[in-house]
Formats: C-alpha cells, sequence, structure tokens
C-alpha cells in the first residue's frame, strides 16, 4: 500500500498470529485540533523550556525579594542601637552597649530563619516547594508590617524581627526547587550557585533602599521590604510550577533494580548515581564546615568594617575632637556595596570548583578568609588613621571578598550532590540553618569579646576557626560528587547514544510522511495487535525539489505531534498500574520488527539520505564529521535507551520526547498565535509596512 508516496514495509503473516486485544487507546478519528489535553503541571515544566524559565525566574525573583526584606534595615542598624543619633533611634538598649545591641538585631531575625529553614525546608520535601515558598512569601509581607507597627520599642521590635526570620525560608526552599528541576550536575551547581548569589545580592538591594529613604525615617524601607515581598507572592501564586524529579526518581528504581545503563553521562557528570540515603558522615563534615565557614567570615563581615573601621576611621576621631574620615553615609554605602562583589565570585567560583573541586573551592575560601582578615587587621590598626591607609583598607575589602564568598558558594552544590532526592529540601535547610545560627550567635558574641577584650582578640578567633573549617573540608575533597570533576570526555570521542534508533524515530514522527497519516495507520494496527509499519524513504535524488514544501509542513507536523503526546500523557495520568503493564507490552509487542535486515537496510537508506542533503546543502562530511556529529546530538539529545517501555521508564520517555519538539516549536515561533497583537508581530508588521513604503 502507498498512501502517500512512500514504501511501507509490513509483516502481514506475524501481524495474523498476533492476539487481538481491547482497544487501550482513544480513537485517534475522534479527536480534533479543538482538543486540549490538560497534563500534569510538573509535566508541562519538563517539557517546555518557555515554562520552565518563567518559574525559575520568578523563584529568583522571590529569593531576590526575601533578601531584600530581610537585610532592608541592616545599614541603619549602628544608628538605630544609638540612643539619640536619630529621631527614630530607640531610646534605650539596656542591658546591652552599642556593639552587643548592633550584633542582637539581625541576630533576633537570623535566629528565626535558622529555625525555618530547618523546619520549612524539610516541610517542602513532604508537602512540596510550591506551598513553602508562599508561605515564606506570605509570611515575610505580615512580618515587615508588624515591625514597622511595634518600632517604638527595642525589645517589641526584636520579638517580631525573630517572628519574621520564622518566614523566611525562601532560600533553602529554592535551592531544593533547582535541584529538582535540572537534570545534570552541572546545571545544578550552576543554579544553586546563582540562587545563592542572588540572595546576596538581595542583601545589598535592601540596604541601597534603606540608605536613599534616610529621609523618610529609619524604619520606612520596611513597608518597601513589605510591597515587593507581596509582589514577588503574588507573582509566585500564579507562575511557580510545583516540580518532581522524573530523572532521580527513574534512575533511583533503575539502582534498585541493579541497572545502571540508564544513569546519564551526557552532560559532564561523570556518571554519578543519584544517593539513595544521606550518608551522615558527609553530610555531617559538610555542616560543620559551613558552620565554621560563617564563624570565620564574621571576623571580615562585619568585624572588619564594624566595630573595627567604624571605631578607627570614625568613632574614635569624633571622641578625639580631630576630623572623621569615614562618615556615617560613607560606612552605609561600603557595608552595602560590598555584597555587590559576589557577583566577581560567582564568576570566578565555577573555574575554581572545575579545577579543585567544590570541597577544594571551599578549603581555598577560607584560607583567602582567613588570610584577608588578618592584612585588614593590621591595616586598620597603623596609627595615626589616615584618608591612605582607609584607602588600603577599602580597597583590600573589595578586591578580596569576591574570593572569600567561594566557601559559601560551595556548600549548597555539595548538599545537593550528596543528598537523596526526598531529602533535599531538609539537607538544604540544614545548611541555611547552620549558617544563619552562626551568623546569628557569632557576630553578638564577638561583639559582646569585643567591648570586653577588645575587637583585636575577637578578629583573631575568627581568623582562627577559618583556618580550622579549612582543614575540616579537606577529607571531602575524596568524596565522589566534592572531589574534583572527572575530565569530560571530548565530543568526538563520546558514544551517539541511540543514534540510529534516533533517526528512524524522526521519520516515524513525521519527516518523511504526513504525521497524522502515518500516526492513525500505525495506532489502528496497535489497537488490532499488529506490528508498527515501517517507512523507507525514498532517495535523496527523488526528494531534493520537494524540501520547500517539506519544510512548510513542519508546523502542522511538530504542532500535531505534541497534540497526541499530551494527549498520551493525559492517558496515563488516569489508568492504573495494571492498564499501564497492558499497554507497554502490547506497545512492545508492535514495535518489536520481525526482520531485522530489513531495519537495518532502512537505517542505511536514512543515513544515505542524510548524507547526500549535507552534500547538496553546502556541508563537507569527510571534514566536519565531529561537528556534524555534535550538531546531531545537539538537535537529537538522548531521549531513551531504545529497550522495552516500562511503566517506570514509559512517562520520561514521553516527556524527554515531547520536550525536543516542544523546544523546536518554540524556538522557531511555532506557538505563537499570529492573531495575537504582542510585541513581536508589532515588529514584524512594521517590518512589513517599511519594506511596503520601500518598494511604493
Amino acid at each position: 500500500t502507498d498512501l502517500i508516496g512512500r514504501d511501507f514495509i509490513m509483516d502481514e503473516e506475524a501481524a495474523e498470529n498476533q492476539a487481538v486485544e481491547e482497544p487501550l487507546l482513544p480513537d485517534a478519528s475522534l479527536k480534533t485540533d479543538s482538543d486540549v489535553f490538560e497534563i500534569e503541571p510538573y509535566q508541562e515544566l519538563f517539557i517546555s523550556a518557555k515554562l520552565k524559565q518563567l518559574s525559575i525566574n520568578v523563584l529568583r525573583f522571590a529569593i531576590f525579594v526575601d533578601a531584600v526584606a530581610g537585610t532592608i534595615e541592616q545599614p541603619n542598624y549602628p544608628i538605630m542601637v544609638l540612643p539619640g543619633a536619630h529621631a527614630d533611634s530607640f531610646p534605650s538598649t539596656a542591658p546591652f552597649d552599642f556593639a552587643a545591641a548592633t550584633y542582637f538585631v539581625p541576630m533576633a531575625a537570623l535566629l528565626g530563619v535558622s529555625i525555618s529553614s530547618l523546619v520549612i525546608g524539610g516541610a517542602s520535601d513532604k508537602y512540596g516547594r510550591k506551598p513553602m515558598m508562599l508561605l515564606c512569601l506570605y509570611g515575610t509581607v505580615a512580618g515587615c508590617i508588624l515591625k514597622y507597627l511595634f518600632r517604638g520599642n527595642f525589645w517589641t521590635y526584636n520579638a517580631f524581627n525573630f517572628l519574621n526570620g520564622l518566614f523566611s525560608a525562601s532560600v533553602p526552599v529554592g535551592l531544593a526547587y533547582a535541584g529538582d528541576v535540572n537534570e545534570s550536575k552541572r546545571e545544578k551547581d550552576a543554579e544553586i550557585g546563582l540562587l545563592v548569589g542572588i540572595s546576596m545580592l538581595g542583601a545589598a538591594g535592601g540596604g541601597i533602599i534603606a540608605i536613599l529613604m534616610e529621609k523618610q525615617g529609619l524604619f520606612a524601607p520596611l513597608l518597601v521590604g513589605a510591597g515587593v515581598t507581596a509582589v514577588a507572592a503574588i507573582l509566585n501564586t500564579f507562575y511557580l510550577i510545583e516540580p518532581r524529579d522524573i530523572v532521580a526518581s527513574r534512575e533511583a528504581e533503575q539502582q534498585r533494580e541493579g541497572d545502571t545503563s540508564g544513569v546519564e553521562n551526557d552532560d559532564d557528570d561523570g556518571g554519578l548515581p543519584v544517593p539513595e540515603v544521606m550518608n551522615k558522615k558527609v553530610f555531617g563534615l559538610i555542616i560543620l564546615g559551613a558552620l565554621g565557614d560563617n564563624i570565620g567570615s564574621s571576623g571580615l563581615m562585619p568585624l572588619c568594617l564594624s566595630p573595627l573601621a567604624f571605631n578607627a576611621f570614625y568613632t574614635d576621631l569624633q571622641a578625639a575632637g580631630k576630623p572623621i574620615i569615614m562618615s556615617e553615609i560613607a560606612y552605609k554605602w561600603i557595608s552595602v556595596l560590598v555584597a555587590l562583589m559576589v557577583v566577581p565570585g560567582t564568576i570566578v567560583s565555577p573555574r575554581v570548583f572545575n579545577r579543585l573541586g567544590l570541597a577544594g573551592g571551599c578549603v581555598l575560601g577560607n584560607i583567602i578568609t582567613g588570610i584577608t582578615t588578618i592584612i585588614l587587621l593590621y591595616v586598620a590598626m597603623v596609627k595615626p588613621p589616615s584618608t591612605g591607609t582607609f584607602g588600603i583598607f577599602v580597597a583590600l575589602l573589595y578586591a578580596c571578598y569576591p574570593f572569600t564568598v567561594i566557601s559559601q558558594l560551595s556548600t549548597g552544590p555539595m548538599l545537593e550532590a550528596t543528598s537523596p532526592p526526598d531529602k533535599r529540601g531538609f539537607s538544604q535547610g540544614c545548611n541555611i540553618t547552620v549558617m544563619n545560627f552562626g551568623a546569628a550567635l557569632s557576630p553578638f558574641v564577638l561583639g559582646v569579646i569585643s567591648d570586653n577584650l577588645g575587637t583585636p582578640v575577637a578578629i583573631w578567633i575568627c581568623v582562627a576557626i577559618s583556618f580550622l573549617s579549612a582543614f575540616a573540608n579537606v577529607p571531602l575533597m575524596w568524596v565522589d560528587g566534592c572531589n574534583v570533576p572527572k575530565k569530560p570526555v571530548p565530543m568526538e570521542r563520546r558514544p551517539l547514544l541511540g543514534e540510529d534508533e534516533e533517526v528512524v524515530q524522526k521519520i516515524l514522527k513525521g519527516e518523511w510522511v504526513d504525521t497524522e497519516i502515518l500516526d492513525q495507520v500505525n495506532e489502528e494496527r496497535f489497537l488490532k495487535g499488529r506490528p508498527y509499519l515501517f517507512v523507507r524513504p525514498r532517495p535523496y535524488e527523488d526528494e531534493k525539489h520537494e524540501l520547500d514544501l517539506l519544510r512548510k509542513r513542519t508546523k502542522s507536523d511538530f504542532l500535531y505531534h505534541q497534540r497526541k503526546t499530551r494527549e498520551y500523557l493525559c492517558m496515563l495520568n488516569e489508568r492504573s498500574s495494571d492498564d499501564l503493564a497492558t499497554l507497554c507490552n502490547q506497545y512492545n509487542l508492535s514495535m518489536r520488527p520481525t526482520n531485522e535486515d530489513e531495519v537495518e537496510s532502512i537505517n542505511s537508506d536514512v543515513g544515505k539520505w542524510f548524507i547526500s542533503y549535507l552534500k547538496d546543502n553546502g556541508y563537507a562530511p569527510h571534514m566536519d564529521s565531529t561537528l556534524i556529529k555534535e550538531q546531531i546530538m545537539l538537535a537529537f539529545p538522548h531521549v531513551s535507551d531504545g529497550g522495552d517501555v516500562t511503566p517506570e521508564s514509559i512517562e520520561e520517555n514521553l516527556l524527554r520526547t515531547e520536550r525536543v519538539f516542544t523546544r523546536a516549536i518554540e524556538m522557531e515561533g511555532m506557538d505563537e498565535d499570529a492573531s495575537q497583537l504582542n510585541f513581536k508581530g508589532v515588529l514584524k508588521y512594521a517590518q512589513s509596512a517599511i519594506l511596503q513604503s520601500a518598494k511604493a
């Protein structure tokens, strides 16, 4: 039978011997283009790059504004706790002196964050990432408003500051989300590092708002924090999609069955398996190192800046009746803008991690932190203080700070690499809890030490802890996922995963025959328990003049394939496990060829067609074979192992296949409604009008 100018190879004898079963698929002929198949949101998230990017973007914005709201008062702390310094300053901070009171205010919030990170981070593993993220955002809105209303008393303000911290766990939830929606270790590490960097930048943004609103009062920025967090909460309510780690679930199933063939190794991951249980020893070392890192970093920020530099270049000179070198506003800008130095840190850290590994980068970061703190201590202690020593101090602080954050950026990816998927929220929550616990208590305790024993003593304690933290992370340099990553295999030496299989599947999905017609024919044979049809391509010379027509049919074919796959996914979501097993068995039976030689012949013809097309369109396969193989792998990424479909793998296979087509559809703009007046449409109309005018 020749339906559309192609030869169909059928084995009718084998087809007659197949058992006829009850129909498992809906009749495709009854479906129309107006039918809409609603699949699960996490499936949409896996398939569509646009939806994934939108979901990640609103998550990033949430983490940014949550950090803004949490630090929007930070530059005002020294003025806030100094009675009489400002009309809005607290009347009294008894029983604390200046240094202790300065650090008690952020400590109250950070203690709340320590608790919420552990509780809410772990709860996100059970109840979902999105509900916990929304809880954090709406809780922060309420917290900012309450702090503003009770700003008149030091202790009531800090009580609601602590309450606000109990809802500030967006970072651990976000880090767990990054592990869920990204597949390769490289993508996970990059997104986790970016989220940590965004959080640090948010801290700088909050400080900038506080400085710009100085005339409006010390507490007015809290209302801005409530407003921007409310916007983030609304955006995440509508656009954040609850994820599901399909790949990790599939790989864990394979490992339990003793099958590691499905573990991907096409993203430079080194084929690392997904952890099934938490390695408590490794987990403890990472958390211990994070705690030491944060306590040690307190010597650099804030102790070196306040009280060390604040006293040396401001209060001491003011008390002695000498001209001050660093004004209040200068102190605020220095403390805020230093957080921007995290941007160079995020740029440098991936290169460090590639050379030294995550643990090696953490060790290096702690060592640099200790050395930098020592240098800044001696610069600030030079007598008498001058504008020259002040300039050197600020320059060294800004130049070295990017390297000190490398250690903080490594903790999240190390926990991601060593934690099972169902413990990601818990492990990242523990990380943030320990970090904030250290950041909460250490400045306060160190502030008390500074008031009683002197600031240099407190700073030397931090230096010692930084070096001890570096030593604690050394054993992690031999742990998989934390050690030096394996060198990626060059693209020209990588195997083309299922290359022939992918080419054949591409043909069956519509490159050479009308997709809808071929799909209907094969679906009918599937319902009758017969093997699928094999499509033999015509020689390239017979079709080279029809390529323009083929290109025009691409949109309708791709959109039809997208609609059918969504129909199958909806069907999978509604079927029981027994029905799904029967469906998989029947599909495998229809896919199994009865003549392997015929299959190899068709594959060979496809290869000849492709080479002829390349040569006829300006490519030189004999000269650019490596580039051509790389382009093939980019166009046809790995979607399955080519074996039988199982109830555990059918969903992932469908999602991976559909994602390839959806990316092409989105990239070429096939998903855009030409009737809608959007920005791109306006540009197209404008371009058309200009061309018409030029012709006229």
